[in-house]
């Protein structure tokens, strides 16, 4: 008898769990329905007014920028798309970051984003580094205001006219990393091992870094900030090496993404402090 009414207890708290899963589901799906209807009734231009004042605000309020900014999408995820991600690289050209690195784990067939299709339609670049917008070269585009933005009117006084974008696979983490300690061991007995084994630990350390650059095939600083469109945050073995001080930033799948979003992660970021050690 206790077996049965443990089992049924169980399947209640299954269908209770299941249900509110449910509502919030619907809940986020609903709020986001409203958001994007609301978008749609303005006008572009009026859009684009909405987003650079709610930019502006938002570089006058930042103590610090990240340089890179690393998207991180789940495998389930079914709500950024290349829209949004064109969207998210407008406005991190817009406040000034450089680097946007993009790490999509879902499958070509699940909505995976290739961000050399993004860029192909006007873009000559190749490789796993891109440039946003792909339009006309840099030497035009410093003549020209981003969004009707003064060029004094970013952080720091300057911007770079194009944003630098890399595409990572899942091979570029552990994999990577194992790929660099192997060919360090099976070099131990050489006179470069054997001088950083002599020097202290941040010589191994920098050239572990060197050397895992150099496979990736792109130089950009370590990220500053990670934005995870997933339930719970997880990296999902995002380049552990280079991770290791990212301030990571989770925002639940399905739930509606835009400037206001953006600009609230970037001011959280600015406010965190982050200790380097004694």
């Amino acid at each position: 008898m206790i077996e049965v009414l443990c089992l049924l207890l169980g399947r209640i708290l299954l269908l209770l769990v299941g249900g509110y899963e449910l509502m919030w589901r619907l809940r986020e799906r609903l709020n986001a329905l409203v958001i994007r209807s609301y978008d749609l009734w303005r006008s572009g231009t009026a859009r684009e007014l909405h987003e650079r004042r709610v930019l502006a605000d938002c570089r006058s309020q930042l103590t610090k920028t990240p340089q890179h900014l690393v998207l991180v999408i789940s495998p389930v995820d079914a709500g950024v798309d290349a829209v949004l991600l064109s969207r998210i690289f407008d406005f991190a050209l817009d406040v000034g970051i450089k680097h946007v690195s993009l790490y999509d784990r879902r499958t070509k067939g699940s909505g995976y984003v290739d961000m050399a299709d993004l860029c192909r339609s006007t873009s000559g670049d190749t490789g796993s580094c891109l440039k946003w917008p792909p339009g006309p070269s840099p030497s035009k585009l410093e003549s020209l205001p981003k969004n009707g933005q003064k060029s004094n009117g970013y952080v720091n006084g300057s911007h770079s006219p194009q944003l630098q974008l890399h595409q990572i696979s899942a091979s570029d983490g552990h994999a990577l990393i194992a790929d660099v300690c192997r060919e360090l061991y099976e070099g131990r007995e050489t006179e470069l091992v054997q001088s950083l084994l002599k020097q202290k630990r941040e010589a191994l350390t920098e050239q572990i870094s060197d050397m895992l650059s150099q496979r990736l095939g792109f130089e950009a600083p370590e990220p500053e900030l990670g934005i995870v469109f997933a339930r719970q945050t997880c990296t999902y073995g995002l380049l552990p090496w280079h991770a290791r001080f990212t301030e990571f930033h989770t925002h639940p799948s399905g739930r509606h993404f835009d400037v206001e979003t953006f600009a609230s992660i970037l001011c959280k970021y600015s406010r965190c402090e982050q200790r380097w050690g004694t």
